[in-house]
C-alpha cells in the first residue's frame, strides 16, 4: 500500500441552524438529543424541511414570484404561518416534487414521513398548532425491495483496489463494514477503548443500547496497520486519541465524510453505478453471513436488530436461489 496519508478536504454538508426558523431549530434539537437521530438522518430531515418550507413560502405568495425556490429564505416563518398550512398545501407540494423535481414515489413517501414527524411534534409534543395537517395524508404503500449488496468476489475486488492517499484508513473502514455489518453511526462512534486485544468490541447502538461483537483476523490486521501509520503521521501532533477513525486535522471523522470515502472507493473500483453506501455494505455483510450458514438468531444479535423481522429480509432475498436449487433437484420416475 502507498503510505501517503490524509490528503484532501474534510468540508462536508452540515446543518446550518442559522437558516432555520425557531420551531424548526427546536425540532432538530429534539430529534438529536431526545430521539437520538444519527448525523445522517438528522441532516436528511434538515434538507427535506428546508425544501418544504421554501416551497410553502413560494406557494403562498410570501416570496418574490420570480424567485427560485432553492434561494428563498425561511427564517421569518412563525407559528401563524405554520397554522396556515393545510392538507391541500401538502398535496400541492407532492405534485411539485413529482412534476418539477422528478421525485419518485418512494422519495415522496420518504419526504412525507419527515413532514409527519415535524407536524406531529408541533401538534402533540410542544402543542403550538391545534391541528396536524398531515394526519389524513394517504400515500400508496411502497413494496420493500430486497437489500442491495455486493457478492464476495466484488468485495475482494474492492479491497484489492484500495491504494494511494488514506489507504490504511479507508481499507480498515471497508473491511470492518464488510466483515461486521455495523451501522455508519456505530463506526463513527467507535473508540479505541471499545476494542480489546482479543478482538472483543463494544458497539454503541441505537437508543443508548450496546452490544458485543468480535473483530476477526482481517479486521484486527487492518486496524493494526492503520494504528501504526496513524501514530507515525501524528507523531508530535495533537489528535483525538479516543476516536478510532480521524481525519487529517486529528478530529473524529463524521458520518458524511465516511460516506464520501465509501463513494470514492466504490467509484475507483468500478462499482460507482451500484450506488453502494455504508448501509449497503451492512447489507453485504449480512447477506454473506447468511450464505455462509450463520443462524438468523445469531445474525440478529450481531447486527443489533430489535426484532427478527429486520433480520429475516436477508433470508427472503435468497428465496430465488432456494427456488432454483429445488427446481434443479427434481427426482421422479422415468416416463
Amino acid at each position: 500500500m502507498n503510505k501517503t496519508f490524509y490528503k484532501g478536504s474534510e468540508n462536508m454538508n452540515t446543518i446550518n441552524r442559522n437558516l432555520c426558523f425557531d420551531e424548526m431549530k427546536n425540532f432538530l434539537d429534539y430529534c438529536e438529543t431526545v430521539k437520538k437521530f444519527s448525523e445522517h438522518s438528522l441532516y436528511n430531515y434538515y434538507i427535506d424541511l428546508m425544501l418544504f418550507f421554501k416551497y410553502m413560502k413560494f406557494s403562498k405568495g410570501q416570496s418574490s414570484p420570480i424567485a427560485k425556490i432553492d434561494t428563498i429564505i425561511i427564517t421569518d416563518i412563525d407559528v401563524n404561518f405554520l397554522k396556515s398550512i393545510n392538507i391541500q398545501d401538502i398535496y400541492k407540494y407532492f405534485d411539485y416534487l413529482k412534476i418539477s423535481r422528478n421525485n419518485s414515489q418512494r422519495t415522496i413517501t420518504r419526504r412525507s414521513i419527515v413532514l409527519r414527524a415535524f407536524f406531529r411534534y408541533l401538534y402533540l409534543t410542544v402543542e403550538i398548532i391545534d391541528k396536524d395537517p398531515t394526519e389524513k395524508i394517504e400515500l400508496p404503500l411502497i413494496k420493500k425491495e430486497p437489500p442491495k449488496f455486493m457478492n464476495e468476489s466484488d468485495c475482494i475486488t474492492l479491497l484489492n483496489s484500495i491504494d494511494g492517499a488514506n489507504c490504511e484508513r479507508d481499507y480498515c473502514i471497508l473491511v470492518i463494514f464488510i466483515n461486521c455489518g455495523i451501522r455508519l453511526n456505530e463506526l463513527v462512534l467507535l473508540n479505541e477503548s471499545d476494542i480489546k486485544s482479543d478482538g472483543t468490541v463494544t458497539i454503541k447502538g441505537r437508543n443508548n443500547t450496546s452490544r458485543t461483537i468480535y473483530f476477526n483476523q482481517a479486521c484486527m490486521e487492518a486496524l493494526d496497520d492503520y494504528r501504526e501509520f496513524k501514530e507515525k503521521f501524528f507523531e508530535g501532533k495533537k489528535y483525538d486519541r479516543h476516536a478510532v477513525f480521524v481525519g487529517k486535522t486529528g478530529k473524529r471523522l463524521t458520518g458524511r465524510w465516511i460516506e464520501e470515502i465509501v463513494k470514492k472507493r466504490m467509484q475507483n473500483a468500478g462499482f460507482g453505478e451500484m450506488g453502494l453506501s455504508p448501509n449497503k455494505l451492512r447489507h453485504t455483510a449480512a447477506t454473506i453471513m447468511y450464505r455462509r450458514g450463520i443462524d438468523l438468531n445469531v445474525m440478529k444479535e450481531i447486527l443489533g436488530h430489535k426484532d427478527m423481522i429486520s433480520t429475516q429480509i436477508y433470508a427472503e432475498s435468497n428465496a430465488n436461489k432456494i427456488e432454483k436449487a429445488m427446481k434443479n433437484n427434481s427426482v421422479s420416475r422415468k416416463k
